[in-house]
Parts: structure tokens; sequence; C-alpha cells
């Protein structure tokens, strides 16, 4: 979070104090949008990244935020795909049982018309 603070100083021209005013209201409104157990996890996040803030590594801030992202990325496309594989699997099963049962109708047409 400094690293935005510092960002809004250094670009817009807020004070350090208006800076992180705006940013925790800014934090505020997005954990009043999110479910409250992921508002937890915002808390985390931004506290690790304001944590890693302080660190003399090349790693920024933000990036634990894209490695979360990302593997929530993964997650869903793995979970879509797995879904979109069972609705493949149910559809053609139905398709089947529609097969079956057309071919019993018409069976059956063909016995009341006496057609065999």
């Amino acid at each position: 979070m400094q690293e935005l603070i510092n960002k809004l100083t250094n670009e817009v021209g807020l004070t350090a104090e208006q800076a992180a005013k705006t940013v925790a209201t800014m934090v505020d409104h997005i954990k009043s949008k999110l479910p409250p157990g992921l508002a937890g996890n915002l808390d985390a996040l931004l506290g690790n990244a304001q944590a890693q803030a302080g660190n003399t590594t090349t790693e920024k801030p933000g990036d634990h935020l894209k490695e979360k992202a990302e593997d929530f990325a993964e997650a869903a496309k793995d979970k879509l795909g797995d879904l979109a594989e069972q609705a493949k699997d149910k559809l053609s099963d139905a398709a089947d049982k529609a097969e079956e049962m057309a071919k019993d109708a018409f069976g059956k047409l063909k016995d009341m018309l006496g057609n065999k």
C-alpha cells in the first residue's frame, strides 16, 4: 500500500496524509463489496504487500497479488474445463437416450400401422 501512497503523492500531488486516506477509503470500499470471507483475505494480502514494501528484494509488493490472481485464474480454468467435460458427457448421454426413444417410438408406430 505504501507504493500506492507514494505514487499518489508523486504523480497526483496529494500530501502523504491525503494519499493515505485515499488508499484507506479505496480499500474499505473494495472490502465492502466483497463477501465477508474474502474481505479478510484482502486484509491479509494487503498486510503482506505492506510487509514486502519494506524488504530489499527485487520482488514488488504487487507480485504476491499477481501470483494469487494467476493461481485463481488457473484454478477457474481447470474447473471450467471439468464442468465442460461433464456437460459434454451429459449431453452425449441425453442424445443417446433420445435416439433410443426415437427408435422405440418409430418401431411402435410401425407396429401400429402394420408395417413390420
